[in-house]
């Protein structure tokens, strides 16, 4: 599903936007009037959004992720030898 890569490409975007704006109040010295910590937040929403997102999408099937088991080639077992003893 191409919308869902999307989605995800434009929540990451929002978190890098969201870090730079709580740096930038940082720097600027707003920092007291609260808004860093704003900015932080939603930095924090934005990706657990993004986590949510792949979580659902792996779920319902849209997404799938890559193989990571080293033991497995293609769905087929890789023939493992006998540590020396």
């Amino acid at each position: 599903m191409w919308w869902v890569k999307l989605l995800v490409l434009l929540l990451l975007a929002a978190v890098v936007v969201s870090l730079f704006r709580g740096l930038a109040a940082l720097v600027k010295g707003q920092g007291r009037e609260g808004k860093t910590a704003r900015a932080l937040t939603w930095r924090v929403i934005f990706s657990a959004a993004v986590l949510g997102l792949l979580f659902l999408s792996m779920y319902m099937g849209w997404l799938k992720p890559h193989d990571v088991n080293p033991t497995m080639r293609g769905g087929v077992p890789i023939e493992q030898k006998a540590p020396a003893e």
